[in-house]
């Protein structure tokens, strides 16, 4: 009796373990702007890679979705910056599931450098949609038990801000049409494409004397292959930059940007 109990408590030491992931990336030159430190959107690669990672190691991934004619989208991101890493230094991306509901599993991730000082930390929210009718599922129906793979929710990133935006006559607008190189695995506009876009209405000039301390992007619905969006961005105060992404006059994105201007 006493070794049943023995490998019970292995296995579920084992288990625990499980529910915390890490992974390792070296900035590389495509990974750099042109300040030579990490661009955002390669941060964002980071740790949609590892969430994808974490999720084979608990049977919850992308592929095991496919065979049921579902996947994982994600629905909103925040993010805090602390410092952008040059190039050829190491990163470390820390993931857990932090919470869940019927329909929204939240990941949290803790990005840090070399020396332990802080990069980033970043919260996202998740939704499993059916391929066929791109609905969303209830979690369990989809991984019963989903929710014995949380950890901790005490120690939480902040989520992401729900954004509504009313733009003045001023604001500065751009078109664009979705092409063959946006879309991804799921046949529709990448995540971190939505986050590239914004980021270009920003223009090289911010860059080169602000930064951004924080951001809080909404992903409203699906953009498709040749889909005309039209982004519009506006400054409301010296510190935030919002942009929203309309396709047909309907929002299908909103992105909050906390900066600072030298």
């Amino acid at each position: 009796m006493s070794g049943e109990k023995k490998d019970l408590n292995l296995e579920k030491i084992k288990f625990e373990m499980l529910k915390i992931f890490n992974n390792k990336y070296r900035v590389n030159y495509n990974d750099a702007d042109f300040t030579g430190k990490l661009s955002i959107p390669r941060l964002g690669n980071y740790i949609l890679d590892t969430a994808g990672l974490h999720a084979m190691e608990l049977n919850i991934s992308m592929q095991a979705l496919q065979n049921k004619n579902m996947t994982w989208v994600i629905s909103g991101l925040h993010f805090d910056f602390y410092s952008f890493p040059e190039v050829n230094a190491f990163i470390f991306v820390k993931t857990k599931i932090s919470d869940y509901s019927k329909i929204t599993c939240k990941r949290d991730f803790f990005i840090t450098g070399s020396d332990n000082a802080k990069v980033a930390d970043v919260s996202s929210e998740w939704l499993i949609i059916n391929t066929l009718t791109r609905r969303p599922v209830f979690l369990d129906d989809a991984f019963p038990g989903v929710g014995d793979l949380v950890f901790e929710k005490e120690n939480q990133v902040e989520k992401y801000k729900h954004l509504r935006f009313n733009f003045s006559e001023n604001a500065k607008r751009l078109k664009y049409r979705v092409m063959y190189s946006d879309i991804d695995i799921n046949g529709h506009l990448y995540s971190m494409r939505y986050l590239e876009m914004s980021l270009n209405m920003l223009g090289e000039d911010f860059f080169k004397s602000g930064k951004i301390v924080s951001a809080d992007l909404n992903f409203l619905s699906e953009v498709l292959y040749n889909q005309e969006v039209e982004l519009i961005m506006q400054a409301p105060s010296p510190d935030c930059r919002q942009i929203e992404m309309l396709r047909e006059e309907k929002p299908v994105f909103r992105v909050e940007f906390r900066v600072l201007s030298a």
